[in-house]
Formats: C-alpha cells, structure tokens, sequence
C-alpha cells in the first residue's frame, strides 16, 4: 500500500474564497431581482477574478504521483 504524505497547504486560503464567491453570488441575486444591472456586472467580474485566484492557488499546490502520470 502506498501513502501519500502530500497535504493542501492553502486549504482555509481556498475555503474563503469559495465562500466568498458564494456571498458574491447571493448578491446577484438580490441585484438581479432588482434590475440593477450594472451592479450585477460587477459582482459577475468579481467572482471570475476569485475563481482564477482559486485556480491560481491550486496550481500552486504540490501535486500527487497519480495527477503527474496523467500529464
């Protein structure tokens, strides 16, 4: 049996983020209902900037023997 002693490191780092793309989208949905468009926007381009931030830090995470033989 094989154990894999690798570990996320940006694990709350991550978590965070992902709540906070979660807020963000509750906040398009009140702005939507309301029709405030613009605002919808901006909050839109808010979470894709977090959502390249998450992928950013995942990237950045050491990867396991598994994930390097499939590339």
């Amino acid at each position: 049996m094989v154990t894999n002693n690798k570990k996320m490191h940006y694990r709350q780092h991550i978590i965070r983020k992902l709540e906070n793309i979660e807020a963000k989208l509750k906040h398009i949905e009140f702005h939507n209902g309301r029709g405030n468009k613009q605002e919808v926007e901006n909050i839109k381009r808010e979470c894709e900037e977090l959502v390249e931030e998450v992928k950013a830090t995942i990237e950045r995470e050491p990867q396991t023997s598994n994930e390097l033989n499939r590339q």
